[in-house]
């Protein structure tokens, strides 16, 4: 969902998208969608690319948007875990962007999500994830935004029973990897700058379901609680462009 700045070197060294056929995983708002029709446009490759989310939402807006630079751009709504729609190794790079700890919202939906993308990668297909380091410790002073961020995520998603993001941790998702069946799995952890307007967009986003949805639980107490902490945090971080966060990217090949 957010931009590859920091380790951008790192994620496109040694992949030339030329006559080839991309899978980027997970749409979204189409920032990632943007920026690899940016890359494709500067090399002058040729370069169909499918972009599937399992929402919808955003696709005429990005294909408004992009119809007029790039017309080979194809967006399907689809899962992850079930690309039923996209023949066998019929794809040349996969491209995930801060994706997988969506699909991980579901215990062990992230397996059936590789084997996926294993499946419909060609012989010697590249697949690139970029993802989120998970952050659990309330004393971290590095990344004190980040983690106020998503533990209201996290728990605004638990209160109204939904599923919420769960980040996976590297070497957790390189034996994964393994397990499907990846080879020459290269990982780096950076720190990455977050769009601070994207992040703030997406945590009001969240207050709004916090406030218009059914809940269970009856309390406004708490309704009003995690919608001060909200909004509060949305303010302290008004003006400011970007912070940082820890991600990593991992680079492998079938």
């Amino acid at each position: 969902m957010y931009k590859i700045v920091t380790a951008e070197r790192f994620f496109w060294e040694g992949i030339d998208l030329n006559n080839k056929v991309v899978l980027e995983g997970g749409t979204s708002w189409g920032n990632t969608t943007r920026i690899i029709v940016n890359k494709i446009l500067e090399n002058n490759w040729n370069t169909k690319l499918i972009s599937v989310d399992i929402d919808d939402s955003h696709f005429n807006e990005i294909e408004d948007e992009l119809r007029q630079s790039y017309n080979q751009l194809q967006l399907m709504k689809g899962d992850l875990s079930n690309l039923d729609f996209i023949e066998d190794e019929s794809i040349d790079v996969v491209i995930c962007n801060y994706t997988m700890s969506s699909v991980n919202q579901f215990p062990l939906r992230v397996l059936k999500a590789l084997k996926e993308l294993y499946r419909v990668l060609k012989k010697d297909g590249q697949l690139l994830i970029t993802e989120e380091m998970p952050l659990w410790s309330i004393d971290n002073t590095e990344f004190c935004y980040w983690s106020k961020r998503s533990r209201i995520i996290k728990s605004i998603s638990v209160l109204k029973a939904m599923p919420h993001f769960n980040e996976i941790y590297p070497n957790d998702l390189e034996e994964s990897l393994k397990i499907v069946g990846f080879r020459n799995i290269e990982c780096q952890q950076f720190k990455e700058k977050i769009d601070a307007e994207l992040a703030t967009k997406f945590l009001d986003k969240k207050k709004q379901t916090l406030i218009k949805g059914s809940n269970d639980l009856d309390n406004d107490n708490v309704t009003k609680g995690f919608v001060q902490l909200t909004e509060e945090l949305v303010k302290k971080f008004e003006g400011t462009e970007e912070f940082s966060a820890p991600a990593y990217i991992i680079k492998a090949k079938k």
